[in-house]
């Protein structure tokens, strides 16, 4: 999948009739954006998103798939990537624009809690500032070194969000007395999106204090959920890779696009489109991915909440109920610590990710189990790989038969 979303958004743009604009051309109004890629070829040798980078100016931005390890036990969704660039205080943000489908899958497998910037006083020396817009398309003045690369310092920017979410970790292997654990945003915690193409808001009316953030027709908006959740199933076939046992959701536009896409498949608490957070976390929701290979079930607990950075007093508010549904979780076992890696076991299902994109060996290699249970040895040349992506496409199908209406994916918090 990693070879199809890396073009999807050029692709459509660029390849489909001029009088007939795709959707997904919707993505283009927000602007270009500093973007980058690494001096080296090649996947780097070690697992930080911080390497020796080369500036090459303003572009659009690629799509985003699933970020951290794909067999991670718990997900965390949102709506679409968030394109925090677009607002003035983070300017200085810098995307990458790698053509080596490797760096790609490599960035993605390890961004952990931080994305990359220029260093504020870099930034400003090379011409940022004030009119630096997204709709100036006016690259910064990085001066060529000898070989004609332009070579920038970069720093982690810590995000709020994902810096959240390791404090949901942390608090839960607190509570379950899980001493020594190496619990991490990326290895225990993957986070990833139902539209894959980055915006500022989800947004579906125009905001009078922001007349430069463009609206969706209604169009727009079901054509891009018909293309990227339904079509090209991005988000779908991710999450039948992962079969993750805990989803988080947080805001209520995301919960509101998540229940009624994936309205038929919940088995417990029932939830409905536009029910109030609130309500959602009062009691227990779970959703059914399909049938396992040996007749079981794959349930998910699904866990709802105010957005972390959006609506930070009410999160604040409600982070303990949270923590007491993962809680909840590791006391029944449904999410189980591993004490010889420190980090929580792996999901079923085989994955050859890693060694697939010579990101490296999979870390998680002796305990991987096939959705049949059986071991996975080695991850590279084991026939049950072959036999779970077709049990995983089978799962995707009747996911779609069963949930496959008009969605109401309105809000635009």
């Amino acid at each position: 999948m990693i070879y199809e979303v890396i073009p999807c958004n050029s692709l459509r743009c660029s390849q489909e009739p001029v009088a007939h604009p795709h959707p997904c051309s919707y993505f283009r109004k927000w602007g270009t954006y500093h973007s980058y890629d690494y001096l080296t070829d090649g996947p780097p040798t070690s697992k930080s998103i911080q390497q020796p980078t080369e500036y090459l100016g303003k572009a659009y931005l690629v799509p985003e798939v699933l970020s951290g390890c794909r067999k991670a036990p718990i997900l965390a969704l949102g709506i679409n990537p968030n394109l925090a660039a677009f607002w003035e205080g983070k300017r200085n943000s810098i995307y990458p624009l790698f053509d080596d489908y490797k760096q790609y899958a490599h960035y993605f497998r390890y961004r952990g809690t931080a994305k990359l910037d220029i260093p504020e006083a870099e930034y400003l020396k090379d011409g940022g500032g004030k009119d630096d817009t997204p709709f100036s398309n006016k690259d910064l003045t990085v001066a060529p070194d000898a070989q004609g690369k332009r070579i920038i310092p970069t720093e982690l920017q810590q995000q709020a969000m994902y810096l959240a979410y390791q404090w949901l970790l942390d608090s839960v292997a607190k509570k379950m007395k899980w001493k020594s654990h190496s619990l991490s945003v990326g290895e225990d915690l993957s986070y990833g999106n139902m539209v894959a193409c980055a915006s500022a808001k989800w947004i579906t009316e125009a905001d009078p204090n922001q007349p430069d953030m463009p609206p969706m027709t209604s169009l727009e908006k079901d054509g891009i959920v018909k293309e990227c959740f339904f079509k090209r199933a991005y988000f779908l076939r991710q999450l039948l890779q992962s079969v993750p046992k805990i989803i988080l959701i947080f805001s209520q536009t995301t919960s509101n696009a998540f229940i009624s896409t994936l309205k038929n498949s919940f088995i417990e608490g029932y939830p409905l489109p536009g029910e109030s957070l609130e309500g959602l976390m009062d009691r227990k929701i779970t959703l059914q991915l399909g049938i396992l290979p040996d007749n079981t079930p794959a349930i998910v607990r699904v866990i709802f909440a105010p957005h972390i950075t959006g609506s930070p007093l009410e999160f604040k508010k409600v982070r303990g109920k949270i923590v007491a549904q993962l809680y909840e979780e590791a006391q029944k076992g449904n999410i189980q610590y591993n004490a010889n890696t420190g980090h929580l076991k792996r999901t079923l299902g085989s994955c050859s990710f890693c060694p697939m994109m010579d990101i490296g060996k999979c870390d998680y290699e002796k305990e991987m189990l096939s959705l049949t249970r059986e071991k996975v040895l080695p991850v590279l040349s084991h026939n049950l790989i072959r036999e779970d992506k077709l049990h995983q496409h089978k799962m995707l199908e009747n996911l779609e038969q069963l949930n496959y209406t008009s969605s109401n994916w309105n809000s635009a918090d």
